[in-house]
């Protein structure tokens, strides 16, 4: 009986001692791992002057650009820097001594640098490159630059002109505004179209006037005329202009004219498209002419797709004149693939020129 007395006096003793080892241990961390130790006795102290962050404004395109920032151990012990993270491969930290690691002792300052490089990026431009330490308050440094990167050259609207509708029977003119921001000197050297006859240019210097109402955004620039002269080829139109300058990044600038040109005769439609011919069959479409006021015309074929035969021939009406059919044939036989071109006729209208028909056949085997 006493054996059994003593053994239960020890299981309450070694319960209450296990119950006061649990209350004095210290609280389990709530995320499931160990607590840091918090630093304790002398520390580095890295610090920074100036904003993490450059405002440089504005650049142009395929340009370096350089920061420094001055970086200091305000503590009582020595700091390390080394290089962290960087955004993109066009921002680089460089640590103002040799290797990419250094000690700083007690009241020593170092230049770290950020280079860059804009590259062809348009627009906002926002990089950066992290610099690591052993500081436990600052262990990492995030130096950015931010601003703003133009293109070599601006034009105004775009590189696209659309001239809308044009009338053959007039004179039509329109302008772009072309400056670099970079390099204000920059001169125009030559200008060439696809149908100088027809399509012509002059180049003439901003005025002061138009220069302040930019803003302060241009400080030299130029004007370029587009003129079409009478006689330009109906149809839709779509012309290439080629713009040369002395600018080391933009040497040549190609613009598109388009639009539609009208003149003393319409087309109906103004193009064809045929997605389902069979080459045992052949295929055939019309477009149909009318000129102005009932007038007679002339017109014969300048130029047509190897594949194609064309016909013009007046459509017979005693009440209506001035009317002419097309018939745009693709022979039985003909191979398979795609035509794709332009109908081009002559006419013996004054000022009337060309008129283009585009034509698309898609010729299969079934």
């Amino acid at each position: 009986m006493l054996r059994w007395i003593l053994l239960a006096v020890a299981v309450v003793v070694l319960a209450a001692a296990s119950t006061l080892v649990m209350n004095s241990a210290p609280a389990p961390s709530p995320f499931g791992v160990p607590v840091a130790p918090t630093a304790t006795g002398p520390q580095p102290k890295a610090v920074v002057d100036g904003d993490l962050t450059w405002e440089f404004g504005e650049m142009g395109q395929q340009q370096t650009g350089k920061r420094s920032w001055k970086l200091t151990n305000q503590g009582e012990v020595d700091l390390q820097i080394w290089k962290g993270s960087s955004t993109c491969m066009c921002t680089v930290a460089k640590l103002q001594k040799d290797g990419d690691r250094l000690t700083l002792k007690p009241g020593e300052s170092t230049d770290i640098d950020i280079e860059f490089k804009t590259n062809y990026v348009t627009g906002d431009f926002h990089k950066g490159a992290n610099i690591e330490t052993n500081d436990p308050l600052h262990p990492t440094f995030p130096l950015f630059v931010h601003g703003k990167i133009n293109p070599p050259i601006i034009l105004i609207p775009d590189n696209t002109i659309d001239f809308h509708t044009v009338n053959t029977d007039a004179p039509t003119k329109v302008f772009v505004a072309l400056y670099s921001p970079d390099r204000p000197e920059t001169k125009i050297t030559e200008i060439n179209t696809s149908k100088p006859e027809y399509l012509t240019t002059e180049v003439v210097p901003m005025s002061e006037s138009e220069i302040e109402s930019s803003g302060g955004k241009v400080k030299q620039g130029y004007k370029i005329n587009i003129d079409v002269k009478p006689g330009f080829p109906m149809g839709l139109m779509r012309e290439e202009i080629v713009i040369h300058t002395d600018h080391p990044h933009r040497p040549e600038i190609k613009l598109t004219a388009v639009g539609t040109v009208v003149g003393p005769v319409s087309v109906v439609p103004d193009r064809l498209r045929m997605v389902t011919v069979k080459s045992a069959e052949g295929a055939s479409s019309e477009v149909h002419l009318s000129v102005r006021a009932g007038k007679e015309a002339t017109f014969t074929v300048a130029s047509k797709p190897d594949k194609l035969e064309v016909s013009i021939t007046p459509e017979e009406s005693a009440d209506v004149k001035g009317r002419y059919k097309v018939t745009i044939k693709v022979p039985k036989g003909t191979s398979t693939g795609l035509i794709d071109g332009e109908v081009v006729l002559k006419t013996d209208l004054p000022n009337a020129g060309e008129l283009k028909i585009p034509v698309s056949f898609l010729v299969g085997s079934n």
